[in-house]
């Protein structure tokens, strides 16, 4: 490789270590290739344990070139995605609370309550940590923007009943312009962004005109809706700065294992949005640097980037990533790290709120990590399991047999790495369809490097008794995993081993115990609701399958339009002679086929 590296140019681009097998463990940027990639290739006495570590597992290296830093830059983020490297710093979203979300991209934006990880074509406001006050929030908000809630939208010949209750403008019906239905979410979003004086002043305007007109039930609901904006106002903006501040405050703090980034969200001098953020610190960043990776993470999926970013630390490459953010966005952003004034005070209130999210965080780790300790005892374990999957199947008398795969990490849930597999070969046999999940799962992260289902874990879970287990650990050593397994009984809470008939049987107030079970349960729910939802695909389908002239396509569009069979079972020869793609002899053939069975039944 030293030999290699004197080929490297010293241009700008992005460099990629690899293992023995080709994967890849490392992706870095850099303004002349060679001179970076040469740092890592010294005495090993000089670099840090970390990166020594990282080196010995590295036996190849691949590079990319590109024209200027930016490209370097906007490379590396994607490649880092692509990959999931080991020793990069992996950036893991603290949300456990909702957001209000609203699909700006759609022709007709919906507002909705998400938990899911943030996309690009949709703009998020929140945390709301009482799922209760957001609901509400939600009915006040819809009752003055009667925006569309449906998950589709799609032209219909009659609107639903959300028109008639007045919470829905019904664009579906073409009851309102596109324009009209905009001007209506622009007012929405900014509320949302924290400037409800216009909208407030609008609604105090209706009223009086509607009082003025004697239309007295108008005015009395245009002052609740005003009284229930004033309520949300002050839930959300409780803290106001002397200054209409539109900017992002970013605080960092860490320590030898990881980091955690708080951003606040200031517009018009309030606080609309906080995110937090942990960052893992593979091969010891310096604070510079973790702030660097961070920027590059969480703005190259933001739409909404203001003009001054205020950080508790200057990135190492500052004028590099303003540049990005600039061409990005095609505003002039600034990166700022002020040291007095009120940005200086409002900086260290966001630190002080970090300092208290880390505490929380470490008590939170400690108890974990002191469970895992002892459950490692427990079960006799080489290693305290930091990362543990559990696997369940599912079926109902054979038929759709399906497998769940759930993680846990440090103790923790962590849904997005939860995987399903619809079983291929035998389906009325839970060993073997065991068997086949845990061979695919492992091809996935050996043969084809699939980063979804890395890294392996560091203990198996099964749900079920000895057959299952001996089932999971014949798998194992046919692969080479030299990787613990227990399955997990219902019947006692016995915890079994492979080849031993003897169960061990913990507390029921044992808290590794109740991991364990909290494992199992998560692997039995997400297996279950897999194939509860497969049957329900096949009923749905199947209902249409023996109709004359209705094709797969036409099921589609009929679906599509209706929304389940039941609605398409009632629907009029006129309504089902409207659908896309149908003809009127397709939509006798569907309204006789049904009212015969009816009849017959």
């Amino acid at each position: 490789m030293k030999e290699r590296l004197q080929n490297v140019p010293l241009q700008p681009g992005v460099y990629m270590f690899k293992d023995r097998e080709g994967l890849v463990v490392y992706v870095g940027k850099a303004k002349a290739l060679r001179n970076r990639m040469r740092s890592y290739f010294q005495v090993a006495e000089k670099m840090h344990p970390k990166v020594r570590a990282m080196m010995k597992r590295v036996a190849d290296f691949d590079f990319i070139v590109t024209k200027t830093e930016v490209e370097a830059l906007i490379l590396e983020n994607n490649l880092i995605k692509a990959y999931q490297p080991r020793y990069n710093i992996d950036l893991r979203d603290d949300k456990t609370y909702p957001y209000i979300k609203v699909s700006i991209k759609e022709k007709f934006p919906r507002v909705s309550v998400a938990r899911e990880e943030r996309d690009r074509e949709s703009r998020y406001f929140g945390p709301f940590t009482d799922v209760t006050t957001l609901r509400e929030t939600l009915k006040i908000l819809n009752s003055i923007f009667p925006l569309r809630s449906c998950k589709s939208f799609r032209f219909k010949p009659r609107a639903c009943l959300n028109r008639d209750m007045e919470k829905c403008l019904a664009p579906c019906v073409g009851q309102i312009s596109e324009e009209a239905y905009r001007e209506m979410v622009n007012g929405l979003l900014n509320f949302l962004e924290g400037n409800p004086g216009e909208v407030l002043l609008s609604k105090e305007n209706e009223m009086k005109a509607a009082a003025a007109n004697l239309e007295y039930e108008k005015a009395a609901r245009l002052r609740d809706q005003i009284r229930g904006l004033e309520t949300i106002t002050a839930q959300q903006q409780k803290v106001v700065f002397n200054a209409s501040y539109n900017l992002d405050l970013i605080g960092l703090m860490m320590d030898e294992q990881e980091s955690l980034v708080l951003v606040f969200k200031i517009r018009s001098g309030k606080i609309i949005a906080k995110d937090s953020f942990w960052l893992s610190r593979p091969i010891n960043e310096d604070e510079p640097e973790m702030m660097e990776f961070f920027l590059k993470q969480y703005y190259n999926e933001q739409e909404d980037v203001p003009s001054e970013i205020v950080v508790s630390r200057l990135p190492t490459a500052q004028l590099l990533m303003e540049s990005w953010l600039k061409e990005k966005t095609g505003i002039k952003v600034e990166l700022r790290f002020p040291r007095r004034g009120e940005k200086k005070g409002m900086l260290n209130m966001v630190l002080e709120n970090a300092a208290w999210l880390w505490e929380e965080k470490k008590n939170r780790d400690r108890q974990n990590h002191s469970i895992l300790l002892q459950l490692s005892k427990d079960l006799r374990l080489e290693v305290i399991p930091q990362r543990i999957e559990c696997y369940d199947i599912s079926h109902l008398g054979g038929e759709e047999t399906v497998g769940s795969m759930v993680v846990f990490t440090e103790g923790l849930a962590e849904r997005k790495s939860y995987r399903r597999f619809k079983i291929k070969t035998e389906q009325n046999n839970d060993f073997a369809s065991l068997a086949e999940v845990l061979q695919r799962r492992f091809k996935k992260s050996r043969e084809e490097n699939n980063p979804a289902f890395l890294p392996e874990p560091d203990l198996i879970i099964v749900d079920g008794g000895l057959g299952q287990v001996n089932a999971a650990k014949m798998v194992l050593d046919e692969i080479a995993a030299d990787i613990p397994v227990f399955g997990l009984a219902k019947k006692n809470e016995a915890i079994f081993k492979p080849g031993v008939g003897e169960a061990l049987v913990l507390p029921r107030r044992d808290e590794g115990l109740k991991l364990l079970q909290r494992m199992r349960d998560e692997a039995h729910r997400f297996a279950v609701e897999y194939n509860r939802k497969r049957r329900a695909r096949k009923i749905r389908v199947s209902a249409l399958d023996d109709i004359n002239g209705i094709g797969e396509e036409r099921k589609k569009q009929l679906l599509t339009h209706f929304g389940s069979v039941s609605k398409i079972r009632s629907a009029s020869l006129e309504e089902l002679g409207s659908v896309p793609g149908m003809n009127r002899l397709a939509a006798q053939n569907v309204y006789r086929h049904f009212r015969e069975n009816e009849n017959n039944s």
